[in-house]
């Protein structure tokens, strides 16, 4: 099964994706954490290049790299998935899509970069109020997350999205325990299905 957590810049996704992996690990589950963009990868490098402000790239380019770069990593999924892994996604194609239409991309074209990949079985949106993440972010941010008006943009294109292709919305202005707990139970039900 693979789970994806998505959100804005400081929603808590690594937090909430480290405490689903300790809730599986009660419940006697395997799980493994993926996060994207992968910075250790030769692409994830040229990526941070990119959002650090030292690489300029048309907006097609660098969401074809964000996608290469999940690709990088397809082997490795494929892998944790056949050994019985839940693979928690700290965030997966579903913010390329997201980023792409704020960026003015179409959304058919962006689908068709990961199509292929392997499919997600739950998506949870962390949605979090840009002040809020704003507030909680203490060290620089990068080209994505800078702008208010930007995040605002985003914030708002990951609710229609959410609507529009079933994700779960969790509030992650709450606190990390409340989030988790919010977390556990749509997973909980998803799970006895």
């Amino acid at each position: 099964m693979i789970i994806v957590v998505e959100g804005f810049d400081q929603a808590g996704k690594m937090t909430q994706s480290k405490l689903l992996a300790k809730f599986f690990k009660t419940k006697n589950m395997k799980s493994k954490i993926f996060s994207f963009p992968d910075y250790h990868t030769p692409i994830g490098k040229e990526i941070r290049r990119y959002l650090n402000g030292s690489r300029s790239f048309p907006p097609q380019v660098i969401h074809c790299l964000l996608a290469a770069n999940r690709w990088e990593k397809a082997e490795e999924i494929r892998d944790a998935l056949s050994e019985n892994n839940v693979v928690i996604m700290n965030r997966y194609y579903q913010s390329n899509l997201v980023y792409g239409t704020v960026n003015g991309l179409e959304m058919k074209w962006l689908q068709n970069l990961d199509d292929g990949m392997p499919k997600e079985d739950l998506v949870i949106l962390l949605d979090v109020n840009p002040d809020d993440s704003f507030s909680r972010k203490t060290q620089r941010r990068d080209k994505f997350e800078e702008n208010i008006e930007f995040a605002q943009k985003i914030t708002k294109t990951y609710r229609k999205l959410a609507k529009e292709f079933g994700w779960h919305v969790v509030n992650a202005s709450q606190h990390k325990q409340k989030v988790h707990q919010d977390i556990r139970q749509i997973v909980l039900k998803h799970i006895s299905k």
